[in-house]
């Protein structure tokens, strides 16, 4: 596969630039750096521009560090993820319930801190309710980084019922399960979870930028209602707060890419999916596995595949906007992941699927240019037809857990017709082969169903796709004024 390095680092520059992001992006193939750049400011209000030494304000208490401590721990022999907590937290009542997985998994059932007690609190405060949009966002905040610690949150929920039976999947999650799982790895190293990460992780990585604190270069802004900048000064003082750069990040990544930092049998536990396609700490998105940490705008996001060799990642000081373009939620880091895709995306383990709860939010934002869809219907169209009639079957084109394209066949047994109603490849994907691929599984499909002929039609003008039906084995049977008819006999 060969990677057009000037078109990626182009396509990148485009979305950073179209959403006016602030931060850094790197790239990597098999320890190949393809990208590596900042972008945006440092400081937007006073028209500071982003540089290679902008430092960044990281929380050691958020599920990547955690994660990485425990899994650590786990494979030093300290720790067992089927450890129930009381056997470090033994003041907490429901702490022989609650497993260490279950912490990592946020599926505990302790009640959320923050959203379930203090915003309940804020609610009826009449003075918080008073101020403006802008300084009630940076009040609940501070709240919010100001109790975290283990000692506030067990003062605030731990006379309180869990919400429900831990281990539960599907479950709201608690941003209390962080500082219990980071008092646990107090307890057990006796050292802070900074002091942990610096000895195991950033040290042995030659991560040179970091630094405990959190004196920045950077400032940082979080999103009200989707697309409103607000400055989020950090003028008061948090625990387990450190800094560091693009550079320090770039080598994290790479380690995490080669499936380094832990053991090659603690990558495989951690990265073991659950009954929704997720991992211990990372979640699925579109066959990356990933992870993210977010603090008062601040935000580093992780993406990787160990059987790709690709990974990349975002680092920003202004929280990523979001837009509702036609019912389609749009957003930063979204546009970035479908350049990633765009780029690498090529026939390795293709697979067609039936379209299902799992596959149908993609299915539906298949797009073809815009000159081809005087050919096609578009892709909501398309599924809602084949849902209508009973004849009809949708289904969807998988490269390893992303949707490439959508398939939908008549078959009407009774009168015997079998027809290859619409087959779409995503905008994104056209030109690689997926159309053959789709092509030839459908005429084995329909072959076994018990067509003996297949006959299709086409427009006149739409030569790519005759140039597929044509390639697959098909041949004009009429052509008329706009359309021809193509037929295949099996």
């Amino acid at each position: 596969m060969m990677i057009d390095k000037k078109k990626l680092g182009y396509e990148i520059d485009r979305v950073s630039k179209e959403w006016d992001a602030s931060g850094g992006f790197v790239v990597i193939k098999d320890g190949e750096v393809l990208y590596d750049q900042v972008y945006g400011f440092a400081d937007r209000e006073n028209g500071i521009l982003t540089t290679r030494e902008s430092n960044y304000i990281m929380d050691t208490e958020t599920s990547v560090f955690l994660g990485l401590c425990t899994f650590l721990l786990i494979d030093q022999g300290k720790i067992k993820l089927e450890d129930k907590i009381d056997m470090y937290i033994p003041e907490y009542q429901f702490a022989d319930k609650i497993q260490i997985k279950h912490l990592l998994k946020n599926a505990t059932g302790i009640p959320d801190f923050f959203y379930t007690q203090l915003m309940i609190k804020l609610d009826k405060d009449r003075a918080h309710q008073a101020l403006s949009h802008c300084d009630k966002i940076r009040a609940e905040n501070k709240l919010r980084n100001q109790n975290k610690n283990y000692k506030d949150v067990l003062s605030l929920i731990g006379d309180q019922p869990l919400e429900y039976e831990p281990g539960t999947i599907g479950r709201n999650g608690s941003e209390s399960n962080s500082a219990f799982l980071a008092e646990i790895v107090r307890r057990v190293t006796h050292m802070t979870v900074f002091e942990f990460l610096v000895k195991h992780v950033f040290t042995p990585l030659n991560m040179t930028g970091v630094n405990q604190g959190q004196a920045s270069n950077t400032t940082s802004y979080t999103v009200y209602r989707h697309n409103n900048l607000v400055r989020m000064p950090l003028d008061y003082q948090v625990d387990g707060l450190f800094t560091l750069t693009l550079e320090d990040v770039k080598k994290l990544l790479m380690a995490i890419g080669e499936a380094k930092v832990i053991s090659k049998k603690m990558w495989k536990q951690a990265l073991k999916p659950d009954s929704e396609g997720n991992g211990l700490i990372f979640e699925n998105a579109n066959g990356f596995d990933c992870v993210s940490m977010l603090f008062n705008g601040y935000g580093l996001c992780i993406y990787f595949n160990h059987k790709t060799g690709i990974s990349y990642v975002s680092l920003v000081n202004e929280e990523q906007k979001f837009k509702n373009i036609e019912g389609i939620w749009y957003y930063y880091r979204k546009c970035l992941r479908e350049v990633i895709e765009a780029t690498f995306t090529y026939p390795l383990e293709t697979k067609m699927a039936k379209i299902s709860s799992d596959n149908l939010w993609d299915a539906l934002n298949i797009k073809v240019d815009p000159e081809q869809l005087e050919f096609v219907l578009e892709a909501k169209s398309s599924i809602a037809m084949a849902l209508m009639y009973k004849t009809k079957k949708a289904f969807v084109q998988m490269e390893g857990k992303r949707v490439i394209g959508l398939l939908v066949l008549d078959i009407d047994k009774k009168n015997k017709h079998y027809n290859i109603d619409i087959i779409q490849i995503d905008k994104r994907f056209q030109g690689r082969g997926y159309g053959k691929l789709m092509i030839k599984w459908a005429v084995e499909y329909l072959a076994k169903e018990g067509a003996k002929e297949l006959e299709i039609g086409v427009s006149r003008f739409n030569h790519a796709a005759q140039k597929v039906y044509m390639d697959a084995g098909f041949s004009a049977k009429s052509i008329y004024e706009e359309s021809m008819t193509l037929h295949l006999s099996l």
